[in-house]
């Protein structure tokens, strides 16, 4: 605000300094900021080069942005359902590859990474461009290199709810000039795609109008973020100390499992820690113990709804789009991986531990500590008084 710089039309001030502190984070040399993920999304998808006829498998479980924007070049998604943990399931896609598939895009649902060795591998052996969104999963590893840097670009929302958060916000990062620079084309027009784009490339001469959008993000957004990156590290380590230990809490109830706790290697960063609800075990379930819990005062415990299985919404079911018509359907499969997940989980969100902030993180953690107590406590009475009953002896009645 002192330098009045609130638009920044270049790669220059607060934007430049946030692209270079993301990319040196992700050894990659490229990173581009954008107002939104979805459009760091739209970006990497038109930065590999996809339009009408083509299709991407994508997760079904997943938020919809993941794969809306597609939808605006006139590529397709084709949905792919998902392990028990939530990762994409390259087993499952096999079987949905055809001539027209050019790439693959995955989430890290929840922070936590995928299989990426699978998933490379798969990419690779099927000659199909990999895009990584990476909205949950600020900071997250997998065999120690952070996810986002993979494929041929990642994407990462910069929303108010994220661990790297502008309010608004997006960036992409990408090792491929060519991706970078129709990423430029798409969203930053005029001065910053007239100096960064290669000037001897078949697409500058449209440097100077783009194709139409606008994505730059604004800079008071950005400077709000920027110094967040510096203590990513930080809060990553953090986040695995909280995740353990809430995990810990909800394992006092019967029938409740963490599914995405970090283990072999994939580090998460915790967007949210997901429980799987076995109602077998739990007499009522998912619901019941969400309810119960949110009665307790721990509202922060919920059921996901955002991330309905995509083939669930109706945008999937009858794909359309505004550029061309489709002839192949979105849903091609059964699901029952992710509509496992979507009737028998639920999140709570896990703390990093900022500086300043560390006993109001500890106290938040303790009530969950005994909201959980009172829950398992209720259970095991009500399971004491269910066996002494089914225990007590039949009375002869009186002659």
């Amino acid at each position: 605000m002192a330098s009045g710089r609130l638009s920044i039309y270049d790669r220059s001030g607060v934007v430049a300094e946030f692209e270079d502190a993301w990319s040196e984070g992700h050894s990659l040399p490229y990173s581009l900021v954008t107002n939104s993920g979805t459009a760091a999304l739209h970006s990497a998808f038109y930065g590999i080069g996809l339009g009408p006829g083509d299709e991407v498998l994508c997760p079904t479980y997943t938020f919809f942005a993941t794969a809306a924007s597609l939808f605006q070049l006139g590529a397709l998604p084709v949905l792919v359902d998902c392990r028990p943990d939530g990762a994409f399931d390259t087993n499952h896609a096999a079987a949905l590859v055809t001539e027209r598939t050019k790439a693959i895009v995955v989430t890290h649902m929840w922070g936590l990474p995928c299989e990426m060795d699978d998933v490379v591998s798969f990419a690779s052996r099927h000659g199909l461009d990999l895009i990584e969104d990476c909205s949950h999963a600020h900071g997250a590893t997998y065999a120690g290199r952070r996810v986002g840097t993979f494929g041929a670009a990642g994407a990462w929302s910069l929303q108010t709810q994220k661990l790297i958060a502008a309010g608004e916000g997006g960036v992409l990062a990408t090792d491929r000039r060519d991706v970078y620079d129709r990423a430029q084309l798409l969203g930053h027009f005029n001065k910053r795609a007239m100096k960064e784009m290669d000037p001897e490339g078949p697409l500058y001469p449209y440097a100077v109008t783009g194709h139409g959008l606008k994505y730059r993000a604004h800079p008071l957004g950005i400077a709000f973020a920027l110094p967040q990156v510096a203590e990513l590290t930080d809060w990553i380590d953090a986040k695995q100390r909280y995740a353990r230990r809430l995990a810990e809490l909800f394992h006092r109830i019967d029938g409740v499992t963490a599914v995405t706790l970090s283990r072999d290697g994939r580090v998460s960063a915790h967007y949210a820690l997901l429980f799987e609800v076995d109602p077998k075990v739990l007499p009522g379930g998912r619901d019941w113990l969400v309810a119960a819990c949110n009665a307790e005062g721990l509202e922060d415990m919920d059921v996901p709804k955002a991330t309905s299985p995509l083939h669930t919404l109706h945008l999937f079911q009858a794909p359309t789009s505004p550029v061309t018509s489709y002839d192949r359907p979105c849903v091609r499969a059964a699901y029952p991986v992710a509509e496992h997940l979507a009737a028998h989980t639920f999140k709570i969100s896990v703390p990093c531990a900022p500086r300043a902030f560390e006993d109001e993180d500890d106290r938040y953690v303790e009530a969950v500590g005994k909201v959980t107590d009172k829950i398992a406590g209720y259970l095991a009475e009500r399971r004491a008084q269910q066996a002494s009953a089914r225990l007590a002896p039949v009375g002869r009645g009186v002659e």
